[in-house]
């Protein structure tokens, strides 16, 4: 994949996201901190944090081998969106419940958890570069790899 048409995915998962959170008046969440909270009381930090890293991601996906293009252009399409929330409004828009977690009881309170498309995309990504990369990783010191392909596969060492 060509670095333009990865950065036009990322662009594509960035402009989907922000135009629904462009429809509500009143956001159903207004997520202040990183998941799960994680410093929710200090969302300057948050905002600087995630604009280096969206920036970072960046530069990664326009370095990337082939193979991790697309899994990073989601994961980075999903961080603009996000981040231009917390620079805009001072918090990221979730409008999408995804459940709840915890047993309801006084230690662990049940929590209702929202996210939006950048979440999703930031998770796809996540799980198909994983994926990806895991695949092509040594199986007991031997290089698998598909038929025709660059790398030695098991075949040809016995």
């Amino acid at each position: 994949m060509k670095n333009k048409n990865a950065l036009l995915i990322a662009g594509t998962v960035a402009l989907a996201d922000s135009a629904v959170k462009g429809y509500f008046d009143e956001p159903p969440v207004k997520n202040y901190g990183f998941a799960g909270n994680l410093l929710d009381k200090d969302p300057k930090v948050v905002a600087c944090v995630s604009g280096a890293l969206t920036a970072v991601m960046a530069v990664a996906l326009l370095a990337a081998p082939e193979k991790l293009k697309l899994p990073m252009a989601l994961i980075l399409g999903g961080a603009i969106s996000n981040t231009a929330d917390r620079l805009i409004r001072g918090y990221v828009v979730d409008y999408i419940p995804m459940g709840t977690l915890g047993s309801g009881k006084k230690k662990r309170p049940k929590r209702a958890y929202y996210g939006n498309i950048s979440d999703f995309a930031i998770l796809a990504g996540t799980v198909t570069g994983l994926a990806g990369y895991l695949s092509s990783q040594d199986v007991e010191g031997t290089k698998i790899s598909a038929p025709g392909s660059d790398h030695v596969t098991e075949d040809q060492i016995l």
